[in-house]
C-alpha cells in the first residue's frame, strides 16, 4: 500500500553537502518549498538528501498566489479575513516553524477553506488532511510520513453517511467502519483523482494489507442494508461486530453467513427482541461468540 505523506519544509532550512542536502543533521526526505521573498516558485521531492523533481499537492486545486506565512503583510491568526495587497487573499498559505511546514491552508476570497487543510501535529509527519471533493469529504491521518492510520469518505449531507478503514502501526488494516450505508461512495471514488487511498470497491479494501482478524462496525445500518453489505463483508476476517441496533433479521442473517473469525457481536439498542432472547439465539447458533451490550459481556 503506497499512501504516503511526506514530511515538509523550507528549502532554505536545508544544508547542501557535497550536493546532498542535510535536515537537522540527516539527509533529508520529503518535500521542500521553494519560495523567493516569500512567494513559493517551486516544490521539490527529496529522497536521502537528493532531488527526485517537482511535487505537486494533488487535493490543492486553488488557483493564486502561494505564500510563506512570513510573507502576508498583516498579522493573521485565520480568524478573520486575510487581505494581501489591499485585496482579499485567494491561494494557499504555508505556515512555518523552525524550518518545518506545520500548516497548509487554501484560501478563498480572504477565508480559510475548511474543505481543504493539512495539519501537521508531529513535525515530520501528517497529523490530518481533509478535502472536498464534490459532495464527499476525504480524512487521513498518518502515524508516521508511510503509516497511515485512519481514512474517511463522508458525504456531507444531512445523513453523513461514510466509509471508514483505520490501520495498524504496522499499516496493515485492522478496522472497517460503515455509517448508515455506502450507496455512491464507491462510484465518486473511482471519479477522483490522484487519491493518496484509491478505494472504489470492496475488492480495493481486500486488497490492502490486513491483520489476521479485524473489526467491523455498522452503524446505523438497516436490516435491509445489512443483508446487502453482507455477502461482500464476509470475506474478510471480522472478529469483532458491533451493530447499532440488533434485530432477529440481523440474527438470522449471522446464523445463516457467519464468520468463523467472529468472537463478539456487540450492539446498542435491541430492536423487538430482548437480551434473553439474543443470548438464547446465540447459545442455540454460535456458542463461542460472546455478546456485548451496556458495558456488560455474556
Amino acid at each position: 500500500m503506497k499512501c504516503e505523506a511526506p514530511p515538509l519544509v523550507v528549502f532554505d532550512a536545508l544544508v547542501n553537502q557535497d550536493n546532498t542536502y542535510f535536515f537537522k543533521g540527516a539527509p533529508f526526505t520529503g518535500v521542500a518549498i521553494f519560495a523567493e521573498r516569500g512567494i513559493v516558485v517551486s516544490k521539490k521531492q527529496f529522497f536521502n538528501g537528493q532531488i527526485l523533481g517537482d511535487y505537486d499537492f494533488p487535493f490543492i486545486d486553488i488557483k493564486g498566489l502561494e505564500l510563506l506565512d512570513a510573507a502576508i503583510d498583516q498579522e493573521w491568526d485565520g480568524n478573520f479575513q486575510l487581505v494581501h495587497k489591499g485585496k482579499p487573499f485567494n491561494g494557499v498559505v504555508y505556515e512555518t516553524a523552525y524550518g518545518w511546514v506545520c500548516d497548509v491552508r487554501c484560501i478563498v476570497n480572504g477565508w480559510i477553506a475548511d474543505a481543504i487543510a493539512q495539519h501537521f501535529q508531529k513535525h515530520d509527519c501528517y497529523s490530518e488532511l481533509f478535502y472536498d471533493v464534490g459532495p464527499i469529504q476525504y480524512e487521513y491521518e498518518w502515524n508516521e510520513p508511510s503509516v497511515l492510520s485512519y481514512y474517511e469518505a463522508r458525504f456531507q449531507s444531512e445523513d453523513k453517511r461514510s466509509l471508514k478503514l483505520a490501520f495498524s502501526k504496522e499499516n496493515r488494516l485492522r478496522g472497517i467502519y460503515i455509517y448508515k450505508s455506502i450507496d455512491d461512495i464507491f462510484c465518486l471514488n473511482a471519479a477522483v483523482g490522484n487519491s493518496p487511498l484509491k478505494i472504489t470497491s470492496f475488492n480495493d479494501i481486500k486488497k490492502l494489507p490486513s491483520d489476521n482478524v479485524i473489526e467491523l462496525s455498522l452503524q446505523d445500518v438497516t436490516d435491509i442494508k445489512f443483508t446487502e453489505l453482507l455477502p461482500s463483508l464476509l470475506e474478510f476476517p471480522v472478529n469483532t461486530l458491533f451493530v447499532s441496533n440488533i434485530s432477529r433479521n440481523i440474527l438470522y442473517g449471522l446464523n445463516k453467513h457467519a464468520w468463523l473469525e467472529l468472537e463478539e457481536l456487540s450492539f446498542h439498542h435491541l430492536v423487538n427482541l430482548t437480551l434473553d432472547e439474543v443470548i438464547a439465539f446465540r447459545n442455540d447458533n454460535f456458542k463461542k461468540v460472546n455478546i456485548s451490550y451496556e458495558n456488560k459481556t455474556y
